[in-house]
């Protein structure tokens, strides 16, 4: 798509309507890099500020993203939790999003001698707890490390396959998921969680940390998530 001076449409917005309409045709692809500035201007035969400011619009609206040091690339689809205040796991959640989940098991086992995480599952610290490790994934791109504390009380999931919805396995043991809270941070990527999630080392992604209750009001689990922001949004109504 050209951009055309004599036209009443600004400059800039004549670029940010042209990398869009590529993106929608399928000629611009998920985390393909878009020329430099400096090459964008040459291109289009405008100037740098037009680039510029074509780029933060670009990237403000989503399709985008400017990773320092390297450049600018087409964002990944991300997946959305729209949270409407249900009680909706990852699995439930990809699927409403018209993705395919999965999940790739790093570890399951009994831990112990974890005060902060007994006392957030109201269980005495001696108490074995379970721990599940896994790497979320969405149409097979990798979304979030989630590090999740169970009592034992749910030990027959070590029998079960945790490569897909815990909710679903608690609903058929008898066990309703009612209602979470959900703590949002930032963290900083460890080496483990950058081989993982196929992102930098150190790189900025959000933590997260869920409760989820049953229709008693007893913890189901207390979990920990890492998520790439690249590849997540929540929306929240309230």
């Amino acid at each position: 798509m050209a951009i055309n001076k004599e036209y009443s449409t600004p400059l800039y917005q004549q670029l940010v309507d042209s990398v869009k309409a590529q993106i929608r045709d399928g000629i611009l692809k998920e985390d393909d890099r878009l020329g430099s500035e400096q090459d964008i201007s040459r291109e289009y035969n405008v100037s740098r500020i037009t680039v510029r400011k074509a780029f933060e619009i670009l990237a403000d609206e989503g399709y985008v993203t400017k990773r320092q040091g390297i450049g600018t690339f087409v964002s990944a689809r991300k997946l959305n939790n729209f949270n409407e205040g249900q009680m909706r796991g990852f699995t439930e959640m990809c699927i409403k999003d018209g993705k395919v989940p999965s999940s790739e098991l790093i570890s399951a086992g009994w831990v112990s001698n974890l005060p902060s995480i007994s006392h957030h599952l109201h269980v005495p610290e001696e108490e074995p707890i379970l721990r599940v490790l896994r790497v979320r994934k969405c149409d097979g791109v990798p979304v979030m490390v989630e590090d999740g504390y169970f009592p034992k009380r749910f030990s027959y999931l070590m029998s079960e396959d945790l490569c897909g919805s815990t909710f679903e396995i608690f609903r058929r043991h008898g066990t309703e998921p009612s209602h979470f809270s959900k703590i949002m941070d930032i963290c900083y990527a460890t080496k483990f969680e950058a081989q993982k999630l196929e992102v930098r080392e150190r790189q900025a992604l959000i933590l997260q940390k869920d409760m989820a209750f049953d229709q008693n009001g007893d913890a189901i689990h207390y979990t920990k998530l890492v998520i790439n922001p690249e590849r997540y949004k929540l929306t929240i109504i309230m």
